[in-house]
């Protein structure tokens, strides 16, 4: 429950002939004061919202960092905070937070900046280059960027806004080509601060400025990585989509195997998984390969597509059934993101059971509300114990069966 209180004050009289006197009515006002928790002092203009599903109101802090609402009807509404340079706040007012008088206190953050230099390996700055703070993966398998800026003339950036946390630093440059009849040539670089097999953490506290976070990019021409796909012993003939993704997660974009061959442009250097999936619904196949770029076109690399292993699933409600129950989804995200779809999901039938092909490698299982209220006692892959809802898939072409046990009871 939050800690919103309200002000009581007095009723007013209509001026004229004595009347009777009536009881006080409350003001119904929510009101605080807004200050920066570190330094305690007062945060100006920052912005405050309180609002219900239909309506809203806005007020900006005045110099003091003090905000009132009045005349708000009891009820239930939800309260937030946003000043620039800081984390943003939530609260929720629930009817019982308006018996009391009270001055709501409000804490902002005030958010970390990072700052560096981008430079060649001669040492010259470079203009424009995208410095990134990277978080965690998100549900789809993507690289959160937490929040951008780019270099200037100097090669100079300062990277705001970042609220308390770890993250990593990706700087990105391109420079050229600006459209197909463009005949600039096209010179590219990605640079992770630490490397990018093994990208240094960066923890920051709440209103810390670190420095000399610096890049060397060495910008070359982007390569073209050829090659042939296969299957069982032959030249594969059907098209085929392909996905290539770094180490670190640069890279990640498609295309599309003809006749069996394929040729992906615009790659950087550094190391990648080139993949290849057919999306057929009745036998998909895949093919992956790690490939070494360098600068130089990488020709001759061959994708062997085989079967995708099929993955039957059973979800077993323990005790008794709950008349008319239906389960969600099974969501199943791989730990790399180097498949075009990096997430599959699993949906259960009216009997609980599902079927899916989950190319090799290690996902991580996630269940939906239905799934979740019930709690998960067990999950099993061919009769062995899964830990870490960690689900490692391995190459062979046998079915795997998972069995994920649930309570009876749904919890409370």
């Amino acid at each position: 429950m939050a800690v919103l209180l309200i002000l009581f004050g007095l009723a007013f009289y209509a001026a004229g002939a004595p009347q009777a006197a009536t009881a006080p009515q409350p003001n119904n006002d929510i009101f605080g004061r807004v200050v920066n928790a570190e330094t305690r002092e007062a945060v100006r203009r920052a912005t405050v919202k309180v609002y219900t599903s239909k309506n809203q109101w806005d007020q900006l802090t005045d110099r003091e960092g003090r905000f009132r609402f009045s005349g708000l009807a009891r009820g239930e509404y939800r309260f937030a905070v946003h000043r620039d340079g800081y984390t943003d706040r939530a609260y929720t007012i629930e009817r019982s937070d308006f018996d009391q008088q009270k001055e709501l206190p409000i804490e902002l953050h005030p958010q970390a900046v990072i700052t560096g230099r981008a430079a060649d390996g001669l040492g010259q700055p470079l203009q424009g280059v995208q410095i990134q703070a990277l978080g965690a993966r998100t549900r789809g398998g993507e690289i959160e960027v937490v929040n951008s800026t780019v270099t200037n003339d100097l090669g100079e950036y300062r990277l705001s806004g970042l609220d308390p946390g770890t993250y990593h630093l990706r700087a990105v440059y391109r420079e050229g080509r600006s459209s197909e009849f463009d005949p600039t040539p096209v010179t590219a670089a990605t640079s992770y601060y630490g490397s990018s097999e093994k990208p240094s953490d960066i923890a920051i506290k709440a209103g810390a400025v670190i420095a000399g976070i610096d890049f060397t990019l060495s910008p070359v021409r982007p390569a073209t990585i050829r090659g042939t796909l296969h299957a069982e012993n032959h030249v594969f003939t059907e098209p085929a989509t392909l996905w290539i993704m770094g180490t670190a997660g640069e890279g990640g974009h498609n295309d599309t195997g003809k006749d069996g061959k394929f040729a992906i442009g615009e790659v950087g250097p550094g190391t990648y998984t080139v993949s290849a999936e057919t999306l057929g619904p009745t036998a998909p196949l895949f093919g992956m390969a790690t490939v070494q770029v360098r600068g130089d076109d990488v020709d001759g690399v061959d994708l062997v597509l085989q079967p995708i292993p099929k993955l039957n699933g059973e979800v077993r409600v323990e005790g008794s059934v709950p008349a008319g129950l239906k389960l969600g989804s099974i969501f199943f995200v791989r730990t790399d993101r180097v498949t075009l779809n990096p997430m599959q999901i699993g949906r259960p039938d009216e009997n609980y059971k599902f079927t899916i092909a989950l190319i090799p490698g290690e996902y991580t299982l996630s269940f939906d509300d239905s799934i979740n209220k019930f709690g998960v006692q067990e999950v099993t892959l061919n009769g062995k114990t899964i830990t870490n809802w960690k689900l490692p898939i391995a190459g062979t072409p046998e079915t795997k069966n998972l069995v994920i046990t649930v309570g009876s009871q749904p919890k409370k």
